[in-house]
């Protein structure tokens, strides 16, 4: 019984692995990072351009100033809200391939497919990650010098290339791995479920 509900989860969802979610949440995270980073990213921007300004303005203009940039700032959000809902199916539509959602745990060769898939994504992740230190330490740090908002920018910069890397990743290789998924399947005479 689960602690939440109070309710024995069936034989069917500890016997079934869902593929279309785990390929779908994996892009969707990529794409809410993507989202989040473009924000900071514009953040970073507008503090690096007007920051001298701002504090060249007097108090009660400062106050002013803050109260416009957080109204801004939360119509950012919303847009980026609404971008998530309306393109987080079209990413997951376009990770997944057609014809499988969920598969038998115990059926051989899906764990061998997933767990491959799991790999390249971590170590396309890893390398995106090490590509970007040092595109950051040799290029970006020396331009930046001690300005904040342009470190962040770069930060942010880095988190969208990353994910966006990932996010292709993903997208090329759950397609492809769904349609070995679907092969063994055949080939084993397994049942999958659409």
């Amino acid at each position: 019984m689960t602690e939440e509900s109070g309710v024995a989860p069936s034989p069917r969802d500890e016997d079934y692995i869902n593929l279309g979610s785990l390929f779908r949440s994996s892009a969707t995270i990529t794409f809410v990072v993507q989202i989040v980073a473009t924000i900071a990213m514009i953040g970073a921007l507008a503090a690096y351009f007007i920051g001298d300004v701002y504090f060249s303005l007097a108090g009660d203009m400062q106050i002013l100033a803050l109260l416009l940039a957080s109204i801004v700032v939360l119509v950012i959000f919303l847009a980026a809200i609404s971008a998530f809902v309306r393109f987080s199916r079209r990413i997951g539509d376009a990770v997944v391939g057609p014809g499988i959602e969920e598969v038998r745990r115990d059926t051989p060769g899906v764990k061998g497919v997933v767990t491959l898939y799991a790999v390249l994504v971590l170590m396309m992740a890893i390398t995106g990650i090490y590509v970007w230190y040092l595109v950051d330490a040799r290029i970006l740090t020396p331009f930046a010098g001690t300005s904040l908002s342009l470190r962040v920018f770069g930060l942010a910069l880095g988190a969208f290339f990353i994910s966006l890397l990932i996010q292709v990743i993903i997208a090329v290789v759950g397609r492809s791995a769904t349609k070995v998924i679907i092969e063994v399947l055949d080939g084993d005479d397994s049942e999958f479920l659409d």
